[in-house]
Parts: structure tokens; C-alpha cells; sequence
């Protein structure tokens, strides 16, 4: 049987996960089952986790965030873009100076905009680290004259850190609402309703209890299949909503 790689999922796929295990729970006759109690333990910790996703999809910082993630995206892939376009140029030194600024991005892949956050973060972080010591790059810039680009990307990347970290404060502030924290008492009800599952598909000659089995496997394994298609051009985690 398929497990879920409930730890791998973001916020948004986590939740709609448990509502669909739900939603194909409830399709059979619940009490019948024997499933009523962790059945319904399952749906309150759900409609907690909802409540905050809304919560946190709606906040202004969310939103802000999403922005300035947006606008440090289209710094580094113009960037990107134009000294990819110098690399051909007909002059030797523009060639060179375009050449040396793309490896320098290269380094750090050719995803950087799909990366998770955090990961994202440190790498802007260093590439314009690299771009404000590096000799030869610092003349590349000049030379290329995209000094205003490299200041956007620098600008956008500090200024979203700064409003993650705020977006850190305000979650920290009501511990009872953090979303991670009902993950794990969910994965934890999630995994008793299961067991109930299993153990009555053993015991029982109900085709109820292994069809929702089959059910359950199939739902984990379209799920783990989009993490699966992310994880090869990104790394995925669950801090993101």
C-alpha cells in the first residue's frame, strides 16, 4: 500500500488530502464500520487546519510575501535572461563578461526560481554576495551595465527575507494556531483511522474495509506523484502554503 509523504506536502496539499480521505470515509456507512470516533476526531483537527490555512492564505504578509517572491523571481531570470543573450555578442570582452556572470548564477542551478523559500533565499543571498566581491565579476556588471538589475535582485531578496521572517513572528505569536503543529496531531489521527482500517479489513468479511483501502492507496499514490514531479526540479517543503 502507498504512504502518503504527509511530511513532503505543502499546507495547501496536506489539507485537501485529509479532506479527500475524508470525503471517501464519510462515502461509506461510517457507524457501520466501526469508524465514527476516529472519523470524527480526524474532521475536527481538519476543520482547525482549514480554518488557519484561510486564515494565513488571507493575511496581508501572505500576500506580501508571495510578491516580493515574485519580484526576486523575475530579477534573477532577467539577469539570466540578458547575459545569456550577451554570450553571444560579437565583442570578445562582452562575451567573457556575460560568461562569467551566468557560471557564477549556474553554480547555484538553473532552477533558482523554483526553489523553496528558504533554500531560494540563501541563494540569491550568495549570488549577490558573489556579484558585490568577486573582482572580475564586479567588472563584468560594469561592463554589461546592469548594475540596476543586480540591485533589484539584491533589494527584493532582503526585503522578502525581512517580511518572512515577520510573517515567522506573527505565526510564533499564536502557538496554539500554528498550522505544523495540527500537521502532526493530524498525521497522528490519520494514521489510528488507517490502522482501524487495516485491522477490520483483516478481521471483517465487510468488502467495505478493502475497498477503502484500495481507495486510500490510490488517492496517496496521486498525491506522492505530484511531489514526486516537483522534487525533480525543486526541493519541496512544508513551510510553504
Amino acid at each position: 500500500m502507498n504512504s502518503p509523504y504527509l511530511n513532503r506536502y505543502r499546507n495547501g496539499e496536506y489539507l485537501q488530502y485529509m479532506k479527500d480521505i475524508l470525503q471517501l470515509v464519510n462515502l461509506q456507512d461510517v457507524d457501520a464500520l466501526a469508524l465514527t470516533n476516529p472519523t470524527n476526531e480526524l474532521t475536527t483537527i481538519v476543520n482547525r487546519i482549514d480554518s488557519l490555512y484561510q486564515q494565513v492564505q488571507g493575511s496581508s504578509l501572505t500576500q506580501e510575501i508571495i510578491a516580493l517572491d515574485t519580484r526576486r523571481d523575475k530579477a534573477i531570470t532577467g539577469i539570466r535572461t540578458l547575459v545569456s543573450a550577451y554570450t553571444n555578442h560579437f565583442n570578445e570582452a562582452t562575451i567573457s563578461a556575460a560568461k562569467a556572470l551566468l557560471t557564477t548564477i549556474n553554480t547555484y542551478g538553473t532552477d533558482i526560481a523554483r526553489k523553496s523559500y528558504q533554500e531560494q533565499t540563501a541563494i540569491l543571498d550568495s549570488i549577490s554576495k558573489d556579484f558585490e566581491t568577486e573582482p572580475e565579476l564586479i567588472q563584468a556588471i560594469s561592463l554589461l551595465d546592469i548594475a540596476t538589475w543586480v540591485a533589484e535582485l539584491k533589494n527584493a531578496n532582503t526585503e522578502f527575507s525581512a517580511k518572512y521572517i515577520e510573517r515567522v513572528g506573527e505565526t510564533a505569536a499564536s502557538p496554539e494556531n500554528n498550522i505544523e503543529e495540527l500537521r502532526t496531531e493530524a498525521t497522528l489521527i490519520y494514521r489510528k483511522l488507517v490502522l482501524h482500517i487495516e485491522a477490520h479489513t483483516t478481521l471483517s468479511e465487510n468488502e467495505a474495509y478493502p475497498t477503502l483501502l484500495n481507495e486510500i492507496d490510490v488517492l496517496a499514490k496521486q498525491y506522492n506523484l505530484v511531489v514526486d514531479n516537483r522534487s525533480k526540479s525543486s526541493t519541496p517543503t512544508t513551510a510553504e502554503v
